[in-house]
């Protein structure tokens, strides 16, 4: 199974249900005009067959207010506009939910905008408008924070995307090592 970019012709977004009519709506209908014309960036995790989606999200350029935050994040940051990325979506397909998928999917858009951020651009933190209070919980269960007034919008700093993204990276590389080895 692989996380890959949308494809039209390749990827079978018509049969993805996950349970939220929104978030399968946009898919089906919206996800490959919204890449089209380059507002966002849509992922999907292919099945046993290109064509199964198991799941998706969404990464978008974001922008926040210095006021929206805690003072505590905010004191050292400038006035005008914070970089970040938006997810602005992330749903997993209602027969592969309780199984991992939401978080591989969250750790792999993790990855994708901390290797932006040392490559191509600045990015203060990613985003989040949880959906409901259980997405609010998964994301704050990877350290996301509220924000003041939009308690639903949460924020990851980079400083801890880098922590989440280098820890992963060290666990693929000890199962390899132990795996080259018991090989």
């Amino acid at each position: 199974m692989r996380i890959l970019p949308l494809k039209q012709g390749v990827h079978n977004r018509n049969s993805f249900s996950c349970g939220i009519e929104k978030l399968d709506t946009y898919l089906k209908k919206f996800a490959l005009q919204d890449v089209n014309r380059n507002l966002t960036k849509v992922f999907v995790l292919e099945g046993k067959s290109s064509e199964e989606i198991i799941g998706y999200y969404t990464l978008s350029p974001f922008s926040f207010s210095k006021n929206e935050m805690r003072s505590d994040f905010s004191k050292k940051l400038p006035h005008y506009p914070i970089p970040a990325i938006l997810l602005g979506r992330l749903a997993v397909s209602l027969n592969y939910q309780g199984q991992g998928i939401g978080e591989s999917l969250l750790m792999d858009a993790l990855s994708r905008v901390y290797k932006a951020s040392q490559e191509s651009f600045g990015i203060y933190a990613m985003v989040v408008d949880a959906k409901s209070d259980k997405a609010s919980a998964f994301y704050q269960h990877f350290g996301f924070i509220s924000f003041l007034e939009k308690t639903n919008r949460l924020f990851l700093p980079l400083e801890t995307i880098k922590v989440l993204v280098l820890s992963i990276d060290n666990e693929q590389s000890e199962r390899e090592l132990r795996s080259y080895r018991t090989g």
